[in-house]
């Protein structure tokens, strides 16, 4: 009798207005923990993936800085917008991105070290270690990571211009009322599968089979609402580089072959981990989810972009041969 006394309380009145007092609460501290970052805790969250230097926060270089202000003009940024981005020096290989525009915290643009790089021997001296081994440039698959981590200039500024795109929209904001939403879909669905079924009345096991049930469909719910936000925002950032110029539709080319040998070379220089974490092709392997469109898929969509530009000018230049 003493172990269901506690679980009866729950089925009283006071008992559930505690249970909804508490799923108001969680649902409110995991939109909390998914919005502060990228609003109120920006400075934090910059500090927690930020490039250090000898204990020290790398400044971002001039040459660096140069390329982020012409990327400012290729998306003719207003100056007021421009105010509200904040470059620096990401710890890593790859670019970041935080906070949205559509915020007054702004929204941080982090640019990899790996875009200083302009030779070999630039990454030698980094000595990049892989599984705390340091890489030997002199191997086959040495030799195709560090060619992969240096980017021609035009295929950095696309990279940058991506970075700044994805965050001039309100993913942050959808991606943020998911969790609450979520959980009051299950509470509700609880609820009303109770009331429905009169399961009050059947023996416990029966709705905790319920709410696990319940519960694992809302957890799904909530990974495919925010996969597909993030999915469709990639998408459309895709379709807006294109529409910046031929030269982006083969920079976008270039950029995403890069990021595929890397992966490549990591898959294999990582040995079994590398193979959980990487494809053969180069694809970040996820699982079941898909929180990001695959490598080869938006390489793929900058190809036959490509190849639609150039078959456009060769029908131009069919129709209008004094003009070559």
């Amino acid at each position: 009798m003493s172990t269901k006394k506690p679980i009866s309380w729950f089925l009283t009145e006071k008992g559930r207005k505690f249970s909804f007092a508490v799923i108001t609460g969680t649902g409110l501290a995991l939109t909390a923990a998914r919005f502060s970052p990228h609003t109120f805790l920006l400075g934090k969250y910059k500090d927690f993936v930020h490039y250090y230097s000898n204990g020290k926060p790398a400044e971002l270089p001039s040459e660096l800085h140069k390329k982020y202000e012409k990327c400012l003009d290729m998306l003719e940024i207003s100056e007021v917008h421009r105010k509200l981005f904040q470059p620096f020096c990401v710890f890593g290989y790859d670019l970041f991105h935080a906070g949205c525009t559509s915020s007054r915290f702004g929204a941080l643009v982090g640019i990899p070290i790996n875009f200083q790089y302009k030779s070999l021997n630039d990454v030698e001296q980094q000595n990049i270690q892989v599984n705390q081994k340091t890489l030997d440039l002199s191997s086959e698959i040495g030799k195709k990571l560090g060619e992969s981590l240096i980017l021609p200039d035009t295929v950095q500024e696309f990279a940058i211009c991506r970075e700044m795109l994805m965050t001039q929209n309100n993913k942050i904001m959808f991606e943020s009322t998911y969790p609450f939403v979520c959980i009051f879909l299950v509470y509700n669905l609880s609820q009303y599968m109770n009331g429905r079924l009169n399961l009050y009345a059947a023996p416990l096991n029966v709705r905790v089979i319920l709410y696990s049930i319940v519960g694992l469909f809302g957890l799904g719910s909530y990974f495919l609402m925010k996969d597909m936000t993030e999915i469709h925002y990639e998408t459309e950032v895709d379709k807006k580089l294109c529409e910046l110029g031929p030269n982006f539709i083969e920079s976008g080319v270039i950029f995403y072959e890069k990021l595929l040998q890397r992966n490549q070379a990591l898959r294999e220089l990582m040995g079994k981990e590398g193979e959980k974490k990487y494809t053969k092709l180069g694809n970040e392997n996820y699982g079941v989810r898909q929180p990001h469109v695959a490598l080869i898929h938006r390489k793929q969509f900058f190809d036959l972009k490509l190849k639609e530009c150039q078959e456009k000018n060769d029908q131009n230049l069919e129709n209008n041969p004094n003009s070559a």
